[in-house]
């Protein structure tokens, strides 16, 4: 009888032991803490409208430059690259996607580069982005951290939480190229607390194996209130080409 009775506990606690992680916590509770950690729901409310200066280095020739992003969540996000001899827009504009080279006019983006854009507003959602989100994700463990799964738009991002600390330490983005699967890693370090909301200071992004560039943080700015021509100007501009084109 005590070795049945034995037997059976054993069993229990392999069958816990071998439970998947996001048992042990529900989703819920985990992104309720995260948004506690990064500064609380009102402050983060101010982070669905940012706007972000950056130092960069593009490690494929050394090239120093900066990375002006002006996020209006859900859907907006303008990207402005700047190096000595080299400029680049990249706006996403709901589902319009445009693309600046230099001195030229807008150009549509290609659907790999709008899914591009749309992956890299996701990685910039805060805590309560994600919660509002909960419908569209899982969760599940691995190496000390919280696996958080988001599928929006088509497109999957991964964000892996510190457990001790709750804070976003990379996201991993899954995008379909030429009929194979990419993935985007961006690693985030460096965090600190600036007008109440914590926020990471240092990015170093992947493309695939390739190590692409290494962001620092120069200013951001939360609660931006945008002008109506902000987004929509690059769309309209593109939209009047297409017909003069046409004409």
């Amino acid at each position: 009888m005590i070795a049945a009775m034995s037997r059976i506990v054993a069993l229990i606690l392999m069958a816990v032991a071998l439970a998947p992680d996001s048992r042990a916590e529900s989703l819920d509770s985990v992104l309720d803490a995260m948004i506690e950690a990064y500064g609380g729901e009102r402050v983060l409310r101010g982070a669905d409208s940012m706007l972000q200066e950056w130092q960069l280095v593009a490690l494929a020739g050394n090239r120093h430059g900066s990375d002006r992003r002006s996020i209006r969540i859900p859907g907006r996000l303008k990207v402005e690259l700047t190096y000595p001899h080299k400029t680049e827009v990249r706006l996403l504009n709901g589902d319009d996607a445009v693309v600046v080279l230099g001195g030229s006019g807008p150009r549509q983006a290609a659907r790999p580069q709008r899914d591009a854009m749309r992956l890299q507003l996701m990685r910039l959602y805060s805590p309560l982005a994600l919660r509002e989100r909960i419908g569209l994700m899982q969760m599940a463990g691995a190496d000390g951290h919280w696996v958080l799964v988001l599928n929006e738009s088509g497109l999957r991002a991964e964000y892996f939480v510190n457990r001790e600390t709750l804070t976003i330490e990379k996201v991993v983005g899954y995008l379909s190229v030429g009929g194979g699967e990419m993935t985007f890693v961006t690693e985030y370090s460096d965090f600190a607390v600036m007008n109440g909301i914590l926020v990471h200071r240092r990015e170093n992004k992947f493309a695939g194996n390739t190590n692409t560039a290494v962001l620092q943080l120069r200013s951001i700015s939360f609660d931006v209130k945008f002008a109506a021509g902000d987004f929509d100007a690059l769309t309209e501009r593109l939209e009047e080409n297409v017909t003069i084109a046409r004409n």
